[in-house]
């Protein structure tokens, strides 16, 4: 029965019986056997046991209704605890990449959303021989750092491992296969180990524990926790992933770097060879002033080559480092400034986004080269280096107030400068549009477009 039926009959059922009661009370009767005093307390007993149970079977059906309801409430309430509790799962996986932070914050979220006092998360190692503890969060952490490693199939880390089936314990106490006595002297007696996978394979275990006995047995509970664990794993591999990513571009953009400074350096050694032989030629021939003129162009070569492998390291050294993109412009634009003398400032406008590392290191890379530039070519006091973010594209300018130059007329010097060529194939590679706004004694000012 509905609730407007059961309001209806709730009103209309009492109403009936009451008039029906009066009605009777007009009948004629044949014989004066009641008072009309005695008639009328009748017709209020009569009422009275008819009101009475009906509106305890009344009573009867509203606390029903009242516990159903309050039962959809509960329901709804976990239901919300549940859905904001992979939302914020979903926003902690999403908003990173690290995989420290995704544990971190992963961890956070399923002692939230459950009955767990503490929370582990084991990853196997590359050669699938053991399991490391990578996080734990919660209480006791002492007890169950007591052992950090299992080989699979030992303990119930490796025994998820090895099978890819979870286990629910909740007698710690009696579990041979629980080898962590100190957890069990904490008092812990419930412990739950979900297998992480990724394409089906097992790559890691979320581990919750709990000191009750009856703890983290309902069937929502349970599934909630084994959504959280697909979450952890696919979160988990795409970090992994990520950081394969990461250091395969740094590992790569470090041999180019090496390759830049040797060809360099060579360059520069073979210059020196030829105006060090024309010195020894000249101080034979008794040309004192040509050879001290000669020297000085040496010397101006052994400082520009000083200041370019001071900034090559630098690059290597910034470069070499997992760090965020701003974070490694920062300290990149500061420490130039510092030793080149220039005054070098970095801007920041919009959202920031986050690229991939590839993209990253080339962006690094072409502010490191356009500085260069200014620094040993445009005869410049200021550098302003400015990163504006926007819906759909990321847009990356570097200016200078030196003297500029003639796009159309190469320069040239003693060995060739191909930090220009260099940044426009940068630029090629992570798909950005490059241009160049120059001309002489107009300064120089470089635009890389990114799409988003």
């Amino acid at each position: 029965m509905n609730l407007s039926r059961l309001l209806v009959f709730a009103i209309l059922l009492p109403s009936i019986f009451v008039v029906a009661v009066i009605l009777v009370s007009f009948v004629p009767h044949q014989a004066e056997l009641l008072t009309h005093q005695q008639e009328h307390v009748g017709i209020a007993i009569g009422m009275v046991a008819g009101i009475v149970p009906f509106a305890f079977f009344m009573l009867r059906i509203f606390r029903r209704i009242e516990a159903h309801i309050i039962q959809q409430n509960d329901d709804l309430s976990r239901r919300n605890i549940e859905m904001e509790a992979l939302l914020e799962l979903g926003r902690a996986v999403e908003n990173s990449l690290d995989l420290d932070h995704i544990l971190s914050a992963s961890s956070k979220v399923v002692l939230m959303a459950t009955g767990a006092e503490a929370t582990e998360v084991w990853l196997i190692d590359d050669q699938r021989e053991t399991l490391n503890l990578r996080h734990h969060q919660g209480e006791a952490s002492d007890a169950f750092n007591t052992i950090t490693e299992f080989r699979v199939g030992e303990g119930y880390p490796g025994i998820v491992a090895q099978t890819g089936e979870a286990i629910y314990a909740h007698d710690l106490p009696n579990d041979d296969r629980f080898l962590r006595k100190s957890v069990r002297d904490a008092g812990f007696n419930t412990f739950l180990a979900l297998p992480l996978k990724r394409s089906g394979e097992t790559t890691g275990v979320l581990s919750v524990a709990a000191r009750g006995a009856d703890a983290l047995t309902s069937p929502d509970e349970l599934m909630l926790l084994e959504l959280m664990a697909e979450r952890i794993a696919t979160a988990s591999e795409n970090a992994r992933l990520h950081q394969e990513v990461e250091t395969l571009a740094i590992l790569t953009e470090r041999d180019r770097l090496a390759r830049e400074m040797h060809d360099g350096l060579g360059q520069v050694l073979g210059y020196v060879n030829i105006k060090a032989q024309a010195v020894k030629e000249l101080l034979k021939d008794g040309q004192s002033d040509e050879a001290i003129l000669q020297m000085g162009q040496l010397e101006a070569a052994a400082q520009e080559t000083y200041e370019d492998v001071r900034e090559a390291i630098l690059a290597l050294r910034t470069n070499g480092r997992k760090r965020p993109l701003l974070d490694s412009l920062r300290e990149y634009v500061d420490r130039f400034a510092d030793f080149s003398g220039l005054r070098t400032e970095l801007s920041l406008d919009g959202e920031p986004v986050q690229f991939n590392p590839a993209v990253e290191v080339q962006l690094l890379r072409i502010v490191q080269e356009a500085l260069a530039n200014a620094r040993k070519h445009a005869n410049a006091r200021n550098v302003q280096v400015e990163l504006s973010f926007r819906p759909g594209h990321c847009l990356l300018i570097v200016e200078d107030d030196g003297q500029g130059f003639d796009p159309d007329r190469p320069l040239r010097g003693p060995w060739p400068h191909l930090g220009l060529q260099s940044m426009q194939e940068r630029a090629a590679a992570i798909n950005a549009e490059f241009v160049l706004d120059t001309a002489p004694g107009a300064g120089t000012k470089i635009r890389v477009d990114i799409p988003g």
